[in-house]
């Protein structure tokens, strides 16, 4: 891999942050030998690049060497397939069996695939092993699980391959199916789409036909508990349950990606897979995005089709008056984010705003939201008549109580690197002042100054038109294409017949009475004319381009006749004699999807110390309770019974629960057998019977000395009130933490998530831009961080300087650092208190943690990335840099990653706390990336374009709704920069914002209480908008979430199981006492009457007053005869005491 490429001040940078971190491993490794914790070492390792990550997470020795060298001479996919065989041959590695060998590969080469970050060819590949034939040869059998899906269907269907291709090097037979298995295979994934979900299911002969020709057995674990009912108990599948895992991988891996898996074999000239090309004639029919003979982009309706109550849809798709669709890139978009103005977002009733996810009908399947202020905000009618765009925020507060209807919610940025991205056809750019701005400078000699030509007068925009024949300027060039024929003869007559217009002022004054009558000013709003509505008129300022288009003179005369045809854009055109261009011919519909996230990560239930008091701590598992706790009126006080793994200690023999001994030395587990009691040492199984050996077992605990010893050690006093255990632990040797760290996480109020690291939770918004004001920091501490001149190369001096962001630069929410600053001095305390070394973070501010080391993680991965805190944010979101989210394998469409401090994490996490289980090592920093090198980030933060502006050629390859792919040669794109120091340096964006952090605070779907209010909040904003149908999307509400979630409530009333309230106990059906069996407390039920009725009167109002289609009406009523019959006895009356009021007369 060599040395990263990149410029003197960048190595400057890497190099530092790896001296820190080096710094902070030696002061961790000096806590960690004197206390309590499972190794005395830091259990994190660094590795500087994908080599080291594939190492590290799979453990194959010899293998990073092998990669650095394959990684010059072929490409990544290759690589992986090659150090496959080599795994498996035995050329890297040792291993007892060919079939570990063969496992090893296949972990080996699907990590390469998956940039050594996710989780997947841990926890995804189960096992491998080797089957017979009917022939009597052998084949492979790949054993798949739940989390294969966090690889993605690529890295899934290459697995497959990388089998095939390791099974001929070692010489083993293909899979030979038999005809019950195929049908099997079919049977199970059709019944896995209707249990769980599929992106893509494919038929039932493409599944013949995948399982016919794999020359690999895709088997798996069981994941759901549905059972296949035809093709039962068959020799070679060993469960009748559907295996998640083997349906992931055989349809959203082989089926979906196959185009991708022919690339490979093709290029590997393998033979045996020229059944792909039947799948892939067979499976994808139908048209792509665009109809040639129209050409013409289709709506799309997928995201509207799951609506969700309380998060309202903003425009249906395609429809005039939704987003307009505006090119380029702002500081804080790209990457899968969007820009909307401020504006937008305040006028939208607050449900939008910095990090909210939106689900968006192109490019991809969602954005996540920024604020870029230099585009056009929302249009709207306020009562009085007024017709006024809202471009700045102060303003939308003011007018906000004021708006009638949102005619037009204004422009949506997003960046061409999206639609590369999606492979999606680039849809037509509206006419937009950037491009004018080629037209003007192509045409015009004049020296203009750009905040005139931005905004200029109606005569300068004349003028260049007349004189120079520059298009006329966006600013008069009005929604042409948005209204009919007669549409526009009926405005141009009436403006020639009622108009009056003052040549001086620019005025044209309209009667409002007979504009209302004739539907002229609803014609005047589509095209998005504004004006004013004073004493009975309307008054359209700067109306001269306006009144020309409609092809009369100054004097409101007609000066030329209707031209023959139906495209307006083109009258509007031929009768001004200027060139005027379409200005919204790509809208794009979106409703809300996920609100933005910023909070501290807790687990369900929260926990702040991994040390288990099963029933002793109550309902909330309080250890202070627990020290107190009494098993029965003559027991020992605080001597607990709980789960616990029994240990020794080598050096004296003791018997102990903890990592290490009194004597300082650390204790191995005491294995026995759980059947015959017997102890083994040595040994994985019992000599007598074969079972697995355990350590765990119950054990009677006296916790209440362990409990005072902490505070002792710690030199505190008892005075806690709440200190939260778990109830049993989840880890194989089921080893407790030290409990005073325990203490000290509740003295400063942390919480821990299961492998004892405190983390907090963010949206991911990408930045590649920073200025010290709004950051909350000042320019001179930008320079202390390393940062020494701005985007134009001036020497940073002043705090409102635009600055390139390092890659491993962080911004976080004002609420994120004060729960750092909590931890900080939490970590401080651990050092002094029970480590007995000095503090570290010395910490007493928010300020003082600007520049302290971060670890970022994704939860679908187990590879921390390092990270430094360069500044805060008020919105409730993590600002990085997009190659930053990259290297997490994530975008910016509304995921939430979450952050830890280094040091927190260096002394707190290990490996022995993660649960056992499937899953349990994932979202947890197995390895931390010490560099981001771009090279080997999720390739799409490749197709990220880092120009000040899109060149002419792309606005005019965007009306041929050209294929982004044709344009990648003319964009700047960061593919293109790739091994240059440039792949870090000088990028730029085409948009800039005032603030980045702009617009309300939290969306309106968090700060608004009941699903009720959420659901009229969405139905007030649904009326509204213009390009919303309020009665569609009551409609789908109700079919989509209200009347599902009935029936759902419905039958589990009928299936639930009751529950103990003291100890938690669960049974099936009621015990015949009326109370538990095992502590006697009160048995209550688990669902109730209020849960099941929740939504039945909120949708039989809603299907009233939308005159929703009967049919959905029906099934609400029907619902409802259900429900009563279930909660109602018709032959109780309830009487009340007027009942006997008025008995009758004696």
């Amino acid at each position: 891999m060599g040395e990263t490429i990149a410029s003197k001040e960048m190595h400057e940078y890497f190099n530092e942050l790896e001296a820190r971190l080096k710094e902070a491993i030696e002061i961790a490794n000096t806590a960690r030998a004197r206390g309590g914790d499972p190794k005395p070492i830091v259990e994190i390792p660094l590795a500087k690049d994908l080599a080291d990550r594939v190492e590290n997470l799979i453990g194959v020795e010899g293998v990073a060497a092998k990669l650095r060298e394959l990684e010059t001479k072929m490409s990544r996919e290759e690589a992986a397939l090659e150090i496959g065989r080599q795994v498996a041959e035995g050329e890297v590695g040792n291993f007892a069996t060919k079939k570990d060998a063969v496992e090893a590969a296949i972990r080996v080469s699907m990590a390469t695939l998956t940039e050594g970050v996710v989780a997947a060819p841990i926890e995804g590949i189960d096992k491998v092993e080797l089957g017979t034939n009917d022939d009597g040869s052998q084949y492979i059998r790949i054993f798949y699980s739940g989390p294969i899906r966090s690889a993605g269907g690529t890295a899934q269907a290459l697995s497959v391959l990388v089998g095939d291709y390791v099974r001929r090097g070692i010489g083993i037979d293909r899979y030979k199916p038999r005809p019950e298995e195929i049908e099997r295979y079919v049977e199970e994934i059709l019944l896995y789409k209707r249990v769980s979900s599929l992106q893509y299911t494919p038929s039932e002969d493409e599944i013949r036909l995948i399982v016919r020709n794999c020359p690999v057995c895709i088997d798996g674990d069981p994941t759901e508990d549905a059972e296949v009912e035809g093709h039962r108990d068959l020799e070679r599948i060993g469960t009748n349950r559907v295996r998640g895992g083997m349906c992931l991988v055989l349809a959203e891996g082989l089926a979906l990606k196959a185009p991708k898996i022919q690339r490979h074999v093709n290029k590997l000239n393998m033979d045996g897979w020229d059944w792909l090309e039947t799948l892939i004639g067979g499976s994808k029919g139908g048209g792509g995005e665009e109809d040639d003979q129209e050409n013409k982009i289709k709506p799309k309706d997928k995201y509207i089709r799951d609506l969700i109550a309380g998060r309202p849809v903003f425009s249906h798709p395609s429809r005039p008056g939704g987003f307009r669709l505006r090119y380029g890139r702002s500081r804080n978009t790209s990457f899968a984010a969007a820009g909307i103005n401020p504006s937008t977002m305040v006028l939208l009733d607050d449900f939008v705003t910095n990090g909210t996810q939106l689900k968006v009908e192109r490019p991809g399947k969602a954005a996540g939201m920024s604020a870029v202020d230099s585009i056009e905000g929302p249009t709207v009618r306020l009562y009085s008549g007024d017709l006024v765009r809202v471009d700045n925020i102060e303003e939308a507060y003011e007018l906000r109580p004021q708006v009638e209807v949102i005619i037009d919610i204004g422009e949506i940025l997003i960046n061409y690197g999206d639609f590369l991205e999606n492979n999606h056809p680039l849809m037509p750019s509206p006419y937009v002042f950037e491009w004018w701005h080629y037209d003007y400078e192509a045409a015009c000699p004049e020296a203009i100054h750009e905040d005139e030509l931005k905004n200029p007068s109606a005569a300068l925009a004349l003028r260049l038109a007349e004189e120079y024949d520059v298009p006329l300027h966006p600013k008069f060039t009005y929604l042409w294409h948005d209204i009919n024929r007669s549409e526009f003869e009926a405005l141009r007559e009436f403006v020639a017949e009622k108009g009056s217009f003052s040549i001086e002022s620019g005025i044209l004054g309209l009667p409002l009475k007979a504009c209302l009558e004739r539907g002229i000013k609803f014609v005047l709003e589509k095209l998005l004319v504004l004006h004013r509505v004073k004493t009975e008129t309307i008054l359209i300022e700067e109306a001269l381009p306006f009144i020309l288009c409609l092809g009369l003179d100054r004097h409101l005369k007609e000066k030329a006749r209707m031209p023959d045809t139906e495209n307006m854009v083109d009258a509007a055109a031929l009768l001004s004699g200027f060139n005027v261009f379409p200005r919204a011919p790509s809208r794009i519909g979106a409703r809300m999807g996920r609100p933005e996230k910023s909070n501290l990560r807790k687990m369900s239930p929260a926990a702040q110390v991994l040390f288990p008091i099963s029933n002793a701590g109550g309902i909330t598992r309080n250890l202070v309770s627990a020290s107190d706790y009494l098993a029965s009126m003559n027991g020992k006080i605080g001597e607990i019974e709980v789960e616990m793994g029994l240990r020794e200690c080598p050096a004296c023999g003791k018997e102990a629960y903890f990592w290490r001994c009194e004597c300082g030395e650390y204790t191995h587990p005491k294995l026995s057998c759980p059947r015959c009691k017997i102890e083994a040492r040595g040994s994985e199984t019992c000599p007598k019977c074969g079972r697995k050996l355990t350590s765990v077992t119950n054990i009677k605990l006296d916790f209440r000395s362990i409990y005072k010893q902490a505070f002792e050690n710690l030199g505190e006093r008892e005075k806690m009130g709440l200190i939260k255990g778990v109830k049993r632990l989840m880890n194989g040797q089921m080893t407790p933490e030290p409990l005073e760290k325990g203490i000290l996480r509740a003295i400063h109020d942390v919480y821990i998530f299961k492998d004892g690291t405190v983390r907090y939770d963010m949206s991911d918004i990408p930045l590649t831009h920073i200025r010290a004001d709004e950051i909350g920091i000042t320019a001179a501490k930008l320079r202390e961080l390393g940062y020494v001149e701005d985007i134009y190369g001036n020497p940073l001096e002043r705090d409102d300087q635009v600055v390139c962001l390092k890659v491993q630069d962080l911004v976080i929410s004002y609420d994120g650092a004060e729960y750092m600053l909590r931890t900080a001095k939490y970590v401080d305390d651990l050092l002094v208190k029970y480590y007995k070394v000095e503090p570290y973070y010395n910490a007493e501010t928010i300020q003082d943690l600007v520049g302290v080391l971060l670890i970022g993680l994704a939860p679908h991965t187990s590879a921390g990335v390092l990270a430094r805190l360069v500044g805060f944010t008020k919105a409730s979101v993590g600002y990085a840099h997009p190659f930053f989210h990259a290297s997490k394998r994530r975008n910016c469409d509304g995921d939430e990653d979450c952050i830890m401090l280094l040091m927190d994490g260096i002394l707190n996490f290990s490996r022995s706390y993660l649960p056992d289980k499937r899953g349990g090592k994932m979202d947890a920093p197995l390895v931390l990336t010490t560099r981001i090198d771009p090279k080997e980030v999720d390739k799409e933060a490749h197709n990220i374009d880092v120009s000040a502006r899109y060149p002419l050629a792309f606005y005019r390859a965007t009306q041929e709704l050209k294929n982004p792919a044709e344009l990648e040669s003319i964009m700047d794109l960061v593919s293109s920069r790739l091994g240059t120091p440039e792949q870090y340096d000088h990028f730029m964006f085409t948009h800039d914002t005032k603030d980045i952090a702009a617009g309300p605070l939290n969306s309106s779907y968090k700060t608004l209480g009941s699903m009720i209010e959420k659901m009229e909040a969405q139905l007030t904003l649904a009326n509204k908008i213009r390009a919303v149908d309020a009665p569609d999307v009551a409609e789908r509400v109700l079919k989509s979430h209200f009347l599902p979630d009935l029936l759902g409530n419905l039958r589990s009333f009928s299936r639930q199981r009751m529950r103990c309230i003291k100890c938690g106990e669960k049974f099936r059906r009621p015990p015949l006492t009326g109370e538990c069996p095992k502590c006697g407390g009160n048995v209550v039920l688990t669902v109730y009457e209020g849960s099941v009725r929740k939504y039945l009167e909120v949708s039989k109002e809603i299907g009233e007053r939308y005159g929703v289609s009967s049919y959905t009406r029906q099934r609400i009523e029907l619902l409802d005869k259900d429900i009563c019959s279930l909660f109602e006895n018709h032959r109780i009356k309830q009487l009340g005491l007027s009942d006997f009021m008025y008995g009758p007369a004696r």
